[in-house]
């Protein structure tokens, strides 16, 4: 027993090396940060027992961002594999689609492996393959706008053909060292002076190791701005933790910012960071869109956020864990990432707020039997309303009269 005691401190020792060891291997350096408190919220159910139609199973995988043409007889859609399709007619019961091409160049045999790594990218593709996150219809001249997590800022044109063409606009900004490229691109917006702003998540992690980000607690994203006049990426703001969706407010004189549980305002005029659009929402947010009509069709300007993780009384596990640091580095030392995934609630939700920022309705499931988890964007289409997923491989589809 003694000679167990004398042994303890450095048996102490030798775990402390090694957690340290793998927290620098991953780039891993927690620190304590301050998240609102918990929201009362109760789910609405309103997604429990609702048909899902899966569309395109282990074909679609892992879609993202969900962006219609101006006249909605087609629908652009990036995915998990590199590639951004094209579906025919969304508003039908039968769909098409084709594949109009991926961001990143990889030869035949190995496009095979694209997207076959699961949600957490384990056989380390995406890089080759690319991964297109956010989208922007573009009608100016027809052509999508997209930001991908690996390959940079990407015009993509001839969509309405066989095969479209892919453009990169910009892989830094201006004043970026020359070594360095985006390391996290996510999503992108065009406002009315033809300014173009994207969403860098993260500097720190990738997309395949993002909820790194929100363990590490570090905020390192960044808002940027090309300028459509000298093709020029610049930093308008930096030190956001997690900058994520983002949309043009309906008076096109904002953008609303996803970061963490809150959605951020930033007024473009002054180029400033105002009071948040909303101080809290019930879920770790991923996409917004400024939408015309609530989802059962009543016409209300109005936005649409996508919630992933829950957040919300009596317990989140990101907020237990947020002034925590020690207790994270020792999960993130010691628990595989696929498993970290696995430990965060997972459910179904939108949220629907107004213009002042209030929420005002759900569409959610009761978190008990999620068929569809981790929510990216939910799109009304004619007598549709499609969800897309970054986690699910496939795209799903839920008819409106469920809604009414």
């Amino acid at each position: 027993m003694n000679k167990l005691l004398q042994l303890l401190p450095i048996l102490i020792l030798i775990c402390v090396r090694l957690v340290q060891h793998q927290l620098s291997s991953n780039n891993l350096s927690p620190i304590s940060f301050n998240l609102p408190h918990l929201p009362e919220f109760k789910p609405d159910n309103r997604l429990v027992n609702v048909p899902i139609e899966r569309i395109g199973e282990d074909d679609l995988v892992y879609p993202e961002s969900f962006v219609l043409s101006p006249d909605e007889k087609y629908a652009f859609i990036s995915l998990g594999d590199g590639r951004i399709i094209r579906i025919d007619g969304p508003k039908e019961g039968n769909i098409k689609w084709l594949s109009l091409g991926r961001t990143g160049n990889v030869g035949e045999d190995m496009s095979k492996q694209c997207g076959k790594g699961g949600p957490a990218d384990l056989n380390n593709m995406e890089e080759f393959c690319g991964r297109p996150l956010g989208m922007y219809y573009n009608d100016d001249d027809d052509t999508l706008l997209v930001a991908d997590a690996y390959k940079g800022f990407i015009k993509v044109s001839n969509l309405y053909s066989q095969q479209a063409k892919m453009h990169t606009l910009a892989t830094r900004a201006i004043s970026d060292s020359e070594d360095y490229t985006f390391n996290l691109l996510n999503a992108v917006v065009k406002v009315p002076s033809g300014d173009i702003y994207l969403t860098e998540t993260s500097q720190q992690f990738k997309r395949r190791r993002i909820f790194y980000a929100a363990m590490d607690g570090r905020a390192t994203g960044r808002l940027l701005r090309y300028k459509h006049d000298t093709g020029v990426v610049e930093v308008v703001a930096k030190n956001i933790f997690m900058p994520n969706g983002m949309t043009l407010s309906h008076d096109e004189k904002h953008l609303f910012i996803v970061s963490g549980v809150q959605i951020l305002t930033f007024d473009i005029e002054s180029q400033q960071f105002e009071t948040p659009f909303v101080t809290v929402m019930p879920g770790t947010g991923d996409n917004i869109k400024a939408m015309n009509e609530l989802p059962n069709g009543k016409k209300m300007k109005c936005y649409y956020a996508a919630l992933g993780g829950t957040y919300k009384q009596p317990f989140s596990l990101l907020h237990f864990l947020s002034d925590k640091p020690w207790l994270r580095s020792l999960i993130l030392a010691i628990v595989p990432y696929t498993k970290i995934i696995d430990l965060i609630p997972k459910w179904t939700a939108l949220a629907v707020f107004n213009e002042e920022g209030e929420l005002i309705e759900t569409l959610s499931d009761d978190g008990t039997q999620v068929e569809y988890p981790w929510l990216s964007e939910m799109e009304p289409v004619g007598d549709y309303m499609y969800l897309s997923s970054w986690y699910n491989p496939f795209l799903a589809r839920i008819k409106r009269q469920y809604f009414q």
